[in-house]
């Protein structure tokens, strides 16, 4: 059976090859090609999803992540092409072309003082370019910086804002977008896989802002080109470097130091980004010991080969450290990642582009308790060496194909010391996908992209076929509609529960246990006036199989030794329903957004709940979200943020009972009712910030203060109960009260 199988991949693959060559040849003779890069003008640095477009027709595309566009097959005429990008000036040219010409133009966009341009530029982008990602959000890092946050800026604290991405509480940065873990989030930097990209116990993400060159939220239906994940895929680009001069940013917040320098270097540029708290040193002038930190760190150099070939290298570092020495009892932990990404970018000819990936990824956690002599170790391993590549072949302005393979070796390593006793766990798999995408306009106003993708992971002998399908229909110039459909499928599974967790440990499946499967279905309406705001809406629903929970109680006789993942997880199925509501505005100074989601999480698991279905902690039936920016003058920027959210599933306690010990003493044990049955108080909480920009000795200097909770409101984190007493004493412990921060960043 199984070389049956293989015989029929293969037969499939040498099919793709084949359908491959043949459009290759397939565009017309006397048609010409428009085609180059898109940079700003200040930095040439690439612009990423600009938008480019023919004016009076219904031709455009959009860039690449490397900047890159394509206009093909275009009869011979003269032609007034837009180029366009959020925050920049709208660059028009006009340009002639004949039969079979083929015309590099290069453009360069410069920046634009007015921000009227955003909201248009963003519903243009959708409406125009030929590939469909549904559920996609362009996170702007400028503005990024300027939402009030705790202590400094940060990517997921932002992206906590957008509807459809649910809070555990003020203390994690964990991502739960529609339904889904954090675990189901395919985090990619420069490409590859970052595991576990949080500091200070999940309190913050691992990604300097200052390092961001631009974020792409991907909430589902997410096509062919990622797999491997059951929810959602963000994409973060490292800033590629000023290509035109020297220049650098400081920044000091209550929280860390921060420099970042970037510039040119022959025909290429460079970045090098560093972070690092200070409050292990700070505390001790004033003779108090906090034995904590963290840093990161970020590094990219380019280099343009010839007009054809560029390559670049990036390396990130990030790694948490404690050390707390008390008495007889001493806690040390050391957690982080480190990755790299060497990319090869190839132009075959100017409708066909290709991009290569050499990468690796390594997370390592660290733990150490010792207590009255007593110690206990977990060490946590994961190295991810990747080899990928994408194809992209544009035929026509109405047909567009991407082919491309993906190649992994994973090495995980759990091992436990207890108690002088060593258990030791270490799983090696390969993993292989291919996928096929094609992008075609039907009509001017109806676009049909449909692709595979093949995953194998050789632990269990896995392989899985994922068909993704989505239609765009266009109504008129400010109206149109998607629907989706797309099947995942999860190889991993993480040591996670709903709750603090500050070092996850990563499971491969194996043939104990199959990988996890999840149904993507999506109907999306977005309208957009061109001049004051766009609206969005998404309604999805999301059906789970094999989803993972990870065992907690063991049998006596079970060792830790070498255990599969079927010893090591429940498994259970699970589903998701909900529609999510995106409104940016831009009118009468205020810039920004609301959001409102309407969402229903359950999950039925083996083990739990007695076999019954039940809502995951981080299940809210509404949460609201409302972000502007409101500039008061040409120094003075005034900013706020507001999140309200129904309350969280929690169990109740709804009895207790003595029990006697052995040496007759009487204590009490508490008796659970459903679980997750009742919910917490209703969660809301208004965050301002005010900032000041001015020139101190000649640099650009940025002052800012901001408060979080400005109203202190007592938000419930958890509910505990105490049954030391006759009666029960209920407690809940709150989240972060009012807040003030402040610092400032010097732009030279």
């Amino acid at each position: 059976m199984n070389n049956v199988l293989k015989g029929h991949c293969m037969r499939n693959y040498k099919f793709w090859i084949l359908l491959f060559l043949v459009l290759l040849q397939s565009s017309s003779l006397i048609a010409g090609t428009i085609h180059g890069f898109v940079r700003e003008k200040e930095t040439r640095e690439p612009i990423i999803m600009g938008n480019v477009w023919i004016e009076g027709t219904t031709i455009g595309t959009t860039t690449n992540a490397k900047g890159y566009y394509v206009l093909p097959a275009l009869p011979p005429g003269t032609y007034e092409i837009y180029f366009r990008y959020m925050g920049f000036k709208t660059e028009i040219i006009n340009k002639f072309i004949g039969e079979n010409d083929d015309i590099e133009l290069n453009i360069y966009l410069e920046l634009e003082t007015l921000l009227m341009e955003e909201v248009v530029v963003t519903a243009e982008r959708d409406k125009r370019k030929l590939e469909i990602k549904p559920s996609q959000i362009s996170i702007d890092v400028p503005k990024l910086r300027s939402i009030p946050q705790i202590a400094e800026p940060d990517l997921f604290r932002a992206i906590q804002m957008l509807p459809g991405v649910a809070t555990l509480s003020d203390f994690s940065a964990g991502l739960y977008v529609r339904g889904g873990s954090p675990d189901q989030n395919l985090i990619l930097l420069d490409h590859i896989d970052v595991y576990n990209p949080n500091h200070m116990f999940g309190f913050f993400s691992s990604f300097n802002t200052d390092a961001i060159k631009s974020v792409e939220l991907l909430k589902g239906g997410f096509p062919a080109s990622y797999g491997g994940r059951l929810s959602s895929v963000l994409n973060v680009y490292n800033k590629e470097g000023n290509r035109e001069e020297f220049q650098g940013v400081a920044r000091l917040s209550l929280l860390s130091a921060t420099s970042t320098l970037e510039g040119p270097w022959k025909k290429g540029s460079w970045m090098i980004s560093g972070r690092r708290t200070y409050l292990d040193i700070a505390s001790k002038i004033v003779d108090v010991d906090l034995p904590y930190y963290f840093y990161d760190g970020h590094f990219k150099f380019n280099y343009d080969i010839d007009k054809n070939n560029q390559a670049s290298f990036s390396v990130y570092l990030g790694n948490d450290k404690l050390d707390l020495s008390d008495g007889g009892t001493t806690i040390k932990l050391d957690w982080g990642n480190k990755t790299f990404s060497t990319q090869w970018t190839h132009l075959f000819n100017s409708k066909l582009f290709s991009h290569f990936v050499f990468a690796g990824s390594r997370f390592t956690s660290d733990t150490e308790v010792v207590f009255d002599d007593v110690e206990f170790g977990i060490q946590n391993r994961i190295f991810d060496l990747a080899f990928k590549g994408t194809l992209t072949y544009t035929t026509s302005t109405r047909h567009s194909m991407d082919f491309g393979f993906e190649i992994k070796m994973l090495d995980f390593d759990l091992n436990y010391n207890v108690v002088d006793t060593k258990y030791l766990n270490g799983f090696k798999g390969n993993y292989f996908s291919l996928f096929l995408q094609d992008n075609y306009k039907l009509s001017p106003f109806t676009i049909f992209q449909s692709g595979i993708r093949v995953d194998h992971y050789s632990d269990g002998k896995y392989t899985r076929f994922d068909p993704r399908f989505s239609i765009k229909q266009l109504l008129n110039d400010e109206i149109y509609f998607t629907l989706t459909y797309g099947k995942y499928h999860q190889f991993l599974n993480l040591v996670q529960q709903e709750g603090f967790s500050f070092a996850d440990m990563w499971f491969p499946v194996d043939e104990t246990f199959e990988p996890g499967k999840a149904d993507h279905y999506i109907l999306g309406f977005n309208y957009d006036n061109r001049k004051t705001f766009s609206l969005s809406v998404e309604a999805y629903y999301k059906d789970y199989n094999n989803v993972a929970e990870y065992r907690i109680h063991r049998g006596a006789d079970e060792t830790l030794d070498n255990q599969t993942a079927a010893q090591n997880f429940h498994r259970g199925t699970g589903y998701a329903y909900g529609a999510d509501f995106y409104l940016r505005n831009n009118i009468w100074g205020f810039e920004g957004w609301f959001g409102y989601a309407l969402a229903w999480t359950k999950k039925k698991i083996d083990g739990f709940n007695f076999g019954e279905e039940y809502f995951p902690t981080y299940d809210r039936r509404h949460t609201i979200t409302a972000i502007q920016d409101y500039r008061l003058s040409r120094k003075f920027r005034l900013n706020f943020a507001f999140k309200y959210g129904s309350g969280q599933p929690y169990t109740e306690v709804t009895a207790r009972y003595a029990v006697m010990d052995p040496a007759g003493r009487i204590h009490y044990e508490t008796l659970d009712g459903e679980k997750n049955f009742y919910r917490l108080p209703d969660y809301h909480r208004l965050d301002l910030g005010i900032f000041y920009n001015t020139k101190v000795f000649g640099l650009q200097t940025e002052f800012f203060i901001q408060a979080v909770n400005v109203y202190n409101h007592k938000n419930v984190w958890f509910r505990d109960y105490k049954v030391d007493s006759e009666t029960i004493e209920i407690k809940d412990y709150e989240m972060l009260p009012f807040l003030p921060t402040l610092g400032f960043s010097v732009h030279f």
